[in-house]
């Protein structure tokens, strides 16, 4: 079997237990990082945390353009992949780099002029603004930093090569989970940069693990395949297709992102403890991640590579198979943090009993609503792997715009005031809602075309 085409040739399920399992190791990883970050500015109080979960709905909106890049990367290298098209998919794979690269500089400017501005707009309380200026500016320095991981990991993902993945996110994670509290709080003749540090820890870590992966990619490469130099040419017959699947990803994640900052907004009407209570609430659910991320990121490859070879009747297998094994997972997973909300929420932070209240309350009232978000989830990996983008980007603009915001307003501190339990009921309805289109959608099966085919 040629091992390049793996991926087209065995089972659906043996394809995503073994592309899915160092994703799954990988994001455990993350998630390790994620929650020590938590908990360890927790121990800053309610300020730093209301500061980090303020902010990133800003950086996501200024950002947001970039997703289209990636997810248009990830459906033609795997599809070209898996046709067997190698040289043209490592092609693709490079003008994903170089623009990810070249545009993440301007971005990250922009950013850090705007981010001041923004948090001002969408009312973040002054005693969390301060911190959340500090830390958004630092992070968008990272920008052409992070693009150059994320375009890298894109092409190994497509390509079938989850292993290599996994080893270098390990390494970056490590460096990040070393370098947390030594920066936040001063350890080892360091000075006490409180937030900043979480900021530049994150930074450190991707720099080192970035240029590593790149290292690996034009020397080693993918299966063989290296990245060369041509490849970062710009090519205006793939940079076209880069804009017709991925510009309405960007416009979804563009939505998306601002429906988070307004948002983010609306929860700030209700005080720092509801600001920080979506941040403790929201984090644990992210364990969840570590399988159900780990089936769907393995689902795009599969799907991508299964259309390029024009096997449609397996991709369209592979994307039930992993709806029922992402939907059972998550069951599971909501329901036993239900049951220990209280002690997931102290955990975070254990001297503040009305963050404690409203976060158990996300938690209790959000969660069920997260298994149908786990099927609009789903859709998201179908549109990243076949190509066909438009949909996804109508459920999403009517997730946040026409029901998320509208309806947290109304039960939360709008008509309605039903205070923060409203908030979070009018968050969770609105993922029902999609979560049922989006599966519609994937049943439905217009998405069984390949995209390199046009």
């Amino acid at each position: 079997m040629d091992d390049k085409q793996w991926v087209v040739k065995q089972p659906v399920l043996k394809t995503m237990l073994k592309l899915g399992l160092p994703i799954g190791v990988t994001q455990a990883l993350q998630v390790v990082y994620n929650l020590t970050d938590m908990y360890w500015l927790g121990r800053l109080g309610r300020e730093a945390l209301a500061a980090v979960n303020a902010t990133w709905p800003v950086l996501f909106l200024i950002i947001a353009g970039l997703a289209g890049l990636f997810q248009a990367g990830l459906a033609l290298v795997s599809q070209y992949w898996g046709a067997g098209d190698y040289r043209r998919s490592l092609n693709a794979g490079g003008q994903l780099l170089f623009v990810a690269v070249t545009t993440g500089i301007p971005l990250g400017i922009l950013s850090y002029m705007a981010i001041p501005f923004f948090l001002e707009l969408i009312g973040i309380p002054a005693e969390v603004r301060e911190g959340a200026v500090i830390y958004g500016r630092i992070f968008a320095l990272g920008f052409p930093i992070f693009g150059l991981m994320d375009s890298i990991l894109s092409i190994y993902s497509a390509a079938g090569d989850t292993l290599t993945i996994m080893k270098i996110r390990l390494i970056g994670v490590s460096i990040n989970i070393v370098l947390d509290p030594i920066m936040i709080f001063g350890l080892f003749g360091f000075p006490a940069l409180g937030i900043a540090g979480a900021a530049i820890a994150t930074l450190l870590s991707d720099l080192v693990s970035g240029m590593i992966s790149l290292a690996l990619l034009s020397s080693r490469g993918v299966k063989g395949e290296r990245l060369k130099k041509d490849d970062l040419k710009l090519d205006f017959s793939l940079i076209k297709k880069f804009f017709k699947i991925g510009l309405p990803i960007s416009i979804s994640s563009l939505s998306d992102a601002a429906g988070f900052t307004v948002l983010t907004g609306i929860i700030s009407l209700m005080g720092s403890s509801a600001l920080a209570a979506w941040g403790v609430g929201d984090r644990p659910f992210s364990l969840l991640e570590i399988l159900v991320g780990s089936i769907l990121a393995a689902l795009s490859t599969i799907i991508g590579q299964n259309l390029g070879a024009e096997n449609f009747g397996k991709a369209k297998e592979a994307a039930y198979k992993a709806i029922l094994l992402a939907t059972g997972i998550t069951s599971v997973g909501v329901f036993t943090l239900i049951a220990l909300r209280y002690e997931v929420a102290r955990l975070f932070i254990p001297s503040d009993p009305e963050v404690i209240q409203h976060a158990s309350d996300f938690i209790l009232l959000m969660g069920p609503s997260i298994v149908f978000f786990t099927m609009l989830r789903a859709a998201y990996s179908v549109a990243q792997g076949s190509g066909h983008t438009k949909p996804v980007m109508y459920i999403t603009i009517l997730r946040l715009w026409f029901l998320r915001n509208i309806l947290a307003y109304l039960f939360g501190p709008g008509p309605l005031s039903l205070g923060v339990k409203g908030l979070w009921a009018g968050m969770a309805i609105s993922n029902v809602i999609t979560g049922l289109i989006a599966l519609a959608w994937i049943v439905h099966g217009k998405w069984l075309k390949p995209v390199i085919k046009d």
